[in-house]
This record gives C-alpha cells, sequence and structure tokens, in this order.
C-alpha cells in the first residue's frame, strides 16, 4: 500500500511545476539584466583601443576552437627549519630500582 494517495501525487506534481516556473522566471528576468550593452562606433576624433575579455572565443562554423594553456611557475615554498631539544637539568638522574629476584616459596603438606 502507497504512503502517497491519488492528491498527494497531484499536491507534489503542482508544487513542483510552480516552482520550476518561478525559478525560470527568475532566471529569464536575471539574463535580461545581465545582457552586455549594444557596442558604440568611436567618431571620428576618437581612438579606440578595445582589448576583448571573453572566457571563450567565438566558434567558426566549421572545425575546432583550439584553445592554449599556458602553465604558470609554481613558486618555491619557503622552508622553515625548527630544532627542537630536551632540556637538559644540572642533576644526575636517579638510578632505577634494583631488581632482586625472591626465592620460590617452600610447598607446604597437609601431612595425608
Amino acid at each position: 500500500m502507497s504512503r502517497f494517495d491519488g492528491g498527494r501525487w497531484n499536491r507534489i506534481l503542482v508544487w513542483t511545476g510552480a516552482a520550476l516556473a518561478w525559478g525560470t522566471a527568475l532566471i529569464a528576468a536575471r539574463i535580461d539584466e545581465i545582457a552586455p550593452p549594444e557596442p558604440t562606433q568611436p567618431s571620428e576624433g576618437q581612438i579606440a583601443s578595445v582589448t576583448p575579455q571573453a572566457g571563450m572565443p567565438v566558434p567558426p562554423t566549421q572545425g575546432l576552437v583550439i584553445l592554449r594553456f599556458t602553465p604558470v611557475a609554481t613558486p618555491q615554498a619557503d622552508v622553515i627549519t625548527v630544532e627542537v631539544g630536551r632540556a637538559t637539568s644540572s642533576r644526575p638522574p636517579a638510578p632505577a630500582p634494583a631488581v632482586t629476584p625472591q626465592p620460590a616459596p617452600e610447598p607446604s603438606s597437609s601431612g595425608s
């Protein structure tokens, strides 16, 4: 038996459709705001030097677009050397206690 009866499926589909339509409308409005301005032609007395900063070149009608990457040299990491030592005291270390073996206990008999 399904937890989703017909009415629940319909509500899910309606809300999903409404969310998709709302998101699409927001994205379409945002794209219209971002549209690039129309290029203006310089007058005869002005000199125009424009360097395009496009992320991708305009694709040709036929063929491939070849993008070339020039790697940048990775800078060498700074090496930091830290020496850590133990602090020594002026008194000598205490001697370890001597371990003397204990003799085994004598067996005792109950006399039986």
